[in-house]
């Protein structure tokens, strides 16, 4: 279901020029999001960020919900001008996301590569000491950015 999610989105944006993806350490991503230059998405399951916490900063927005490729598309139209970056455990989930929009002409879409736990990339959000929120309070954030069109 969520691969067809994200597919409706190849359509929809078909026209625009293929873009590679993008790759941001997390204190980089850091300074973007308080800069108010990105949008970070952390695209982990509700179990994770009860788990962990989230990204301060960062939007939760699962990956994992039939609604994530309405949603995702809603919030890159009603943020076209600020960088989206997207986060996950690892960095596996966010490659792959980040590199289906590109090939859809997503073009300002950033992997956040290191994760919240990290890989070889880099510690990772958590281990770097870098600060949480709920997720609760991450998932507030969305309706707010979305509004702003």
């Amino acid at each position: 279901m969520f691969r067809s999610l994200l597919f409706a989105i190849a359509f929809t944006f078909a026209s625009q020029a293929i873009a590679e993806p993008q790759i941001m350490s997390a204190p980089d991503a850091a300074s973007a999001v308080d800069a108010g230059e990105m949008i970070l998405i952390d695209i982990r399951t509700p179990g994770e960020w009860s788990d962990t916490g989230v990204a301060s900063g960062a939007i939760a927005l699962t990956m994992h919900s039939p609604e994530f490729g309405r949603k995702i598309t809603e919030l890159l139209a009603a943020q076209q001008d600020k960088t989206i970056g997207l986060i996950c455990a690892t960095g596996g989930r966010t490659e792959y996301v980040v590199s289906l929009l590109a090939e859809n002409g997503y073009e300002n879409v950033i992997d956040v590569s290191e994760g919240m736990m990290g890989n070889g990339r880099g510690p990772g959000w958590i281990a770097r000491g870098m600060p949480l929120v709920t997720a609760a309070a991450a998932q507030e954030a969305y309706e707010d950015l979305v509004q702003e069109r």
